[in-house]
Formats: C-alpha cells, sequence, structure tokens
C-alpha cells in the first residue's frame, strides 16, 4: 500500500507511492520500472531475483484487509485451535511449540502478531534472508487460523 500502508512512517519507511497499481501488469514492464531512474535498481539484483519480484508484484498481491481486521488486529475467521494443529504440524520444528524460535529470531511471534499483515506476508511468501519459506500454496483458510493461533503465543521469551 506504499504511503497508505503501515510503513507510511517510521523506522520502515521506504517512501515508495505503493505497488498496487502495477498488479496484473506485465512483468517486463515491472522490471523496467524496477532498473529505471524511478528505482535505479538496474545492475542492483540479478535477473532472476527482477523476474521473481516483478512476478510478485503482478500476481502475488493480496489485500490483507480481507482478512484481518484493521481495529482488532485479528484474522477474520480465523481458528486458533485449528491453527494450533496446523502450527505443530508445519511451524513448530523451526519455531518451537511456543513461536520463541529460533534463538536469533528477535520478536517470539506471538509479539510479530502486533502486525499480522507482516506475518500473513512472511507466512506467504517467506522472510528474505532466512530459511523461512514460502507458504503460498496453504489455503488462506489455514493461513487465517494459523494467525489466530499466533496470536495466543507468549510475546516474550
Amino acid at each position: 500500500m506504499g504511503k497508505d500502508g503501515a510503513y507510511s512512517s517510521g523506522s520502515h519507511f521506504s517512501g515508495i507511492i505503493g505497488i498496487n497499481g502495477m498488479a496484473g501488469a506485465d512483468t517486463a514492464a515491472i522490471v523496467a520500472v524496477l532498473k529505471d531512474d524511478t528505482h535505479a535498481l538496474a545492475g542492483k539484483m540479478a535477473d532472476a531475483d527482477f523476474a521473481d519480484l516483478a512476478m510478485f508484484v503482478s500476481q502475488g498481491q493480496l489485500d490483507t484487509d480481507a482478512y484481518i481486521d484493521r481495529s482488532s488486529k485479528t484474522a477474520i475467521g480465523g481458528d486458533a485451535a485449528q491453527g494450533e494443529a496446523y502450527f505443530n504440524t508445519i511451524c513448530a520444528n523451526c519455531h518451537g511449540v511456543n513461536g520463541t524460535e529460533p534463538k536469533d529470531m528477535g520478536k517470539t511471534l506471538g509479539k510479530q502478531m502486533v502486525n499480522p499483515w507482516e506475518v500473513m506476508h512472511k507466512l506467504m511468501n517467506g522472510q528474505p534472508g532466512e530459511q523461512m519459506p514460502a507458504l503460498r500454496a496453504l489455503d488462506h483458510q489455514v493461513v487465517l487460523d494459523l494467525l489466530a493461533h499466533l496470536k495466543t503465543l507468549p510475546t516474550a521469551k
């Protein structure tokens, strides 16, 4: 959402107007914008990374407001009990049953739920530079159930 989103100010401020307008666009056109004077990224990433980023911008965007209530920061229709079963099967091996692992993770998963939109994005798209895989193949209901469960986890290590 760029200037209208969670990072419109603060330490993660990007200055980007937003990428919503490029949803569905030709990936070559998106790569061209990334490489032109608008973003000046030419030569700063591998061609495969440009292609991946362009594919996300074109086909991977998701209106998280349809899934997360802005006022309560809760997953709409998420079932915490079902989410716990998914978590224990999919996530606990790396994150521990309380969501406090790995040790170098800055905040517990429970504490990260102050920004459920970012958590949903990381669940679906992975975490660059980390072992966190993209779980985009999961049904959105599974992701909502996971978010509901994460909200029940401890906020302190």
